[in-house]
């Protein structure tokens, strides 16, 4: 169908990208979804100097699509203006990378114009990746009865106030048409001809704006804007505009400042002040928070040598120092300070490093006991100084000690905290050994447990099997179902997530081939001579303990119950097995035939497999999952392989 006259084109898509290729890929992929060869569109795709490949990818999958490469990033208004001065199209939709669109959207906005020839410009219902509105899909000027609730919060207190509430209109019925003050740039939807009338984007606007000021242009021409929620679109609010928050502060508000000095020249300059204020308190906010986060490490350190320093005067003489002491411990701390910044300790990667922070505090102590040289009537305080380096030192090692450990915990997934997670699609999850033992979801497939295949099934199985996040990977549901599902889970705190097309779906960035890990038998850790020898003193020292402690009361319950104990218990008594070296506590199945596998390791009371109790496992699975064991086999491997067995056990008895 074709509603041009004197236009090649019915609708003209501009899409702006910033290093989003596959969200991009996604969001032209969905734009020919949604128009089904109904209308003639042509696709803008501007690219603003993207490093991830973007344009190249999107000039191969998209031949047809016309793609402009900027040889920098000159902003979202320019960007879109350099493909606004080629598009040829009835109707113009201004469109985010980080967007999909539903079956039917071209044809139900260009009905939406034709039944109303007042439209300047319109959008669809934006729904973000968790199924509730962007509230900034519709939303009013920024004048000062509207700017002062939003720079102050109030609106986030009261967002169903008429009088707090006015800047995002959050009052409003999220289902029902308004004409509305402006509309989101992610989605703009807007007749050529208004563009003739009003211009392209002001430029002068980097990111952030633009469209308040289009809209404000439209709406002074004499044509209206209009929020239509008939309409659905996703939106992943943020990822083509990813930024901290500060950036986010600082464009946010010096475009509301550009947009006041622009267009309310007329109002009292208190609006442009207060916008001002904003800017600056929101900023200031900003800059302190950062601030605070950058110092927050040197100041627990500080306080730990401070109070350390202190601890130690007092062990020594049973007094608190005085100012004179306080001068000199200031110049200590300062000392250890910047020797723990010079060992790198307050760079991201480094802060926990627990060596560093060894050889830092001991370096200090060194530096420190020479400067009492200098200061002869502290001269006896070199004592104070070695004490207030072992308590630093300790304090310092036993709360990164902890960090580090939670870390470990949380990383490797120890507590077996799993997320379920459901994917709805013909394409399998393709996840390794490592992610496996590692993982924190519990994947379902809705092609495995679904016999019909339907939307209400669909939302049956999320239901009853209380799922917490749901990929979409295949042809099962149209888009527009997909937005009526997720918009039906708002309230549920489900998030969705869309396969880019053509992408496999894997569930980390880890990619261990299965297949190389049987041809590479030699680096097998297993097999290696230090490896053995600390596997065996620590299956020693483990046994011997359990043996003094939780043996004794294993086996006068094992006696108690008549052989009918649990399978754990009677793993347990096999202990003593552990200790003289026939078994270990982490290895192969006990019950897996040991001719030919012996280099594989010793048999283990728990074990890769045994841990994740894997039933139904295949021969060949089986011998994949003791490979890939064998030659990742370290201790802290076997650490984490006993913990999770202890809270799996702890979890299955509650």
């Amino acid at each position: 169908m074709n509603t041009n006259i004197g236009y090649m084109y019915d609708v003209s898509i501009v899409i702006v990208n910033y290093n989003v290729r596959d969200l991009v890929d996604n969001c032209i992929s969905s734009i020919y979804s949604a128009n089904n060869k109904n209308h003639k569109i042509e696709i803008f795709f501007v690219d603003n100097n993207s490093i991830d490949g973007s344009v190249k990818y999107i000039k191969e999958k998209y031949p047809e699509v016309k793609a402009i490469s900027n040889d920098r990033n000159i902003g979202f208004s320019k960007a879109n203006n350099i493909a606004l001065k080629q598009a040829s199209g009835k109707y113009i939709l201004i469109l985010n990378p980080d967007t999909v669109l539903e079956e039917g959207t071209f044809s139900k906005m260009i009905d939406f114009c034709e039944q109303n020839k007042d439209t300047g410009a319109v959008t669809s219902k934006l729904i973000l990746s968790n199924g509730k509105l962007d509230s900034a899909c519709k939303r009013s000027f920024p004048t000062f009865p509207v700017a002062l609730p939003r720079i102050f919060g109030l609106s986030k207190l009261f967002p169903k106030s008429k009088i707090f509430g006015k800047y995002n209109l959050t009052y409003l019925d999220e289902n029902k048409t308004y004409e509305v003050d402006s509309i989101c740039g992610a989605f703009m939807f807007i007749p050529k001809k208004i563009l003739d009338v009003t211009g392209f984007f002001d430029e002068d606007y980097f990111m952030y704006g633009e469209d308040l000021d289009l809209c404000f242009k439209i709406k002074k021409n004499g044509f209206k804007v209009y929020y239509y929620p008939e309409v659905t679109t996703i939106h992943y609010k943020g990822e083509s505009t990813r930024k901290t928050h500060l950036s986010y502060v600082n464009n946010f508000y010096g475009a509301m400042r550009i947009f006041i000095q622009k267009n309310f020249t007329g109002v009292p300059r208190i609006l442009s002040l207060v916008a001002q204020f904003g800017i600056y308190n929101r900023s200031f906010f900003g800059y302190i928070k950062r601030i605070l986060r950058i110092l927050l490490f040197p100041l627990i350190d500080a306080v730990i040598i401070y109070l350390s320093l202190v601890a130690s005067v007092y062990i020594r003489f049973n007094i608190f120092p005085n100012k004179g002491y306080l001068l000199i411990i200031s110049i200590y701390v300062l000392i250890w300070l910047s020797l723990l910044a010079l060992f790198g300790l307050y760079i991201v990667k480094n802060r926990f490093s627990i060596k560093r922070t060894f050889n830092a505090i001991i370096s200090g102590f060194f530096i420190n006991s020479s400067i009492t040289y200098f200061f002869n009537q502290y001269a006896y305080s070199r004592e104070v100084i070695l004490t207030s380096t072992v308590l630093s030192l300790l304090i310092m090692i036993l709360w990164r000690g902890i960090v580090n450990i939670s870390v470990f915990f949380k990383k490797k997934n120890i507590m077996l905290h799993k997320i379920d997670l459901l994917v709805v699609g013909d394409k399998e999850l393709n996840q390794d050994i490592e992610e496996k033992l590692v993982s924190k979801y519990n994947v379902l497939f809705f092609n495995r447990i679904s016999s019909k295949k339907t939307l209400s099934e669909l939302e049956e199985i999320i239901q009853i099997n209380n799922i917490k996040e749901v990929i979409f990977s295949g042809d099962y549901f149209s888009n527009q179902e997909i937005l009526s599902l997720m918009w039906n889970f708002r309230e549920k705190n489900l998030h969705f997530k869309i396969l880019p097309t053509g992408k496999e779906l894997i569930l980390s960035k880890l990619h261990s081939n299965l297949e190389d890990i049987s041809l590479i038998e030699i680096e097998y850790n297993i097999n290696n001579k230090m490896n053995i020898f600390l596997k065996r003193v620590f299956d020693l020292s483990i046994s011997l303990i359990l043996l003094i402690v939780i043996y004794p009361f294993v086996f006068l319950y094992s006696i108690l119950s008549r052989n009918r104990s649990s399978r754990n218990v009677s793993k347990l008594m096999l202990l003593p097995k552990v200790f003289i070296g026939k078994y270990s506590l982490v290895g192969i199945p006990l019950w897996l035939e040991a001719k030919n596998n012996e280099y594989l390791g010793k048999k283990g009371l728990t074990g890769l497999i045994q841990v994740n109790q894997y039933k139904g496992i295949t021969g060949e699975e089986l011998e994949i999952y003791s490979l890939f064991y064998a030659k990742n086999q370290s201790l802290m491997l076997d650490i984490e392989i006993l913990l999770k067995t202890v809270f799996s056990i702890f979890k299955n008895i509650n």
